[in-house]
């Protein structure tokens, strides 16, 4: 399949969509008007090794520099359709980790991150369900991409109730409004009060934020210790 991307800001591809939704209601009945399907594709390196990555989309290379630790390329609109993602060790060709069947259907927003280390390389593909979203709100999602922690929650400093709860390697909640503005967020050991990382970030309103809980709890040479990271969706 040749590949027709282009990327645009998450607000962007909101209002194609809805362009693309517009189109299509215009041309009911018209049996001449074809109207092109579009989805969104995003890919992000959660591997806790030191290496950096490059990824292709179908044999093309998606990324300009290489993709540092929860380094990533923002969201690509892809004509609906199924493809392959490969990645390589930065400047090189060989595959590390190569996902097939990944599915981009009309309208929809998807993010693939690049998880595990040499010989146990994964990927973890999640749909990014923003449905139901208020623009007078923040967004935020958690997913544990340790290979090595318990399960854990993720909760506002100070706050008596956790955004997300129990999430094992791989588990990830769903996407939790937050008021806007400056707050830390606490990694934990799940059901304790037991911190084991903090991210800090000023959230705002309309926008959607993904928590990786990420690195080892014992790590190995040229592997990063345990950490937060916090990916802003766009």
């Amino acid at each position: 399949m040749n590949i027709t991307y282009t990327k645009f800001s998450l607000r962007t591809l909101y209002a194609l969509v809805v362009i693309a939704v517009v189109t299509f209601t215009s041309s009911c009945g018209k049996s001449s008007t074809e109207v092109t399907e579009y989805g969104s594709f995003s890919v992000y390196n959660a591997s806790p090794t030191l290496a950096t990555y490059d990824v292709y989309l179908n044999n093309s290379k998606l990324n300009g520099a290489a993709l540092p630790y929860a380094g990533g390329v923002k969201y690509t609109q892809l004509t609906a359709g199924s493809y392959e993602t490969k990645f390589t060790v930065s400047g090189e060709t060989a595959s590390i980790y190569t996902k097939t069947g990944i599915a981009v259907a009309n309208t929809s927003f998807s993010t693939l991150y690049l998880i595990g280390t040499p010989g146990n390389f994964d990927g973890l593909l999640l749909n990014d369900n923003f449905a139901g979203s208020s623009t007078d709100k923040a967004y935020v999602r958690f997913v544990n991409l340790s290979p090595d922690a318990t399960a854990l929650d993720l909760g506002v400093k100070d706050a008596t109730s956790n955004l997300a709860t129990n999430k094992v390697y791989k588990d990830f909640s769903g996407f939790v409004a937050v008021d806007a503005g400056a707050k830390v967020l606490e990694i934990k050991q799940a059901g304790t009060t037991t911190v084991k990382a903090t991210v800090d970030r000023t959230f705002v309103n309309g926008s959607f934020y993904t928590v990786i809980a990420g690195g080892k709890v014992t790590p190995s040479t040229n592997e990063r210790a345990f950490n937060g990271q916090i990916i802003l969706h766009q």
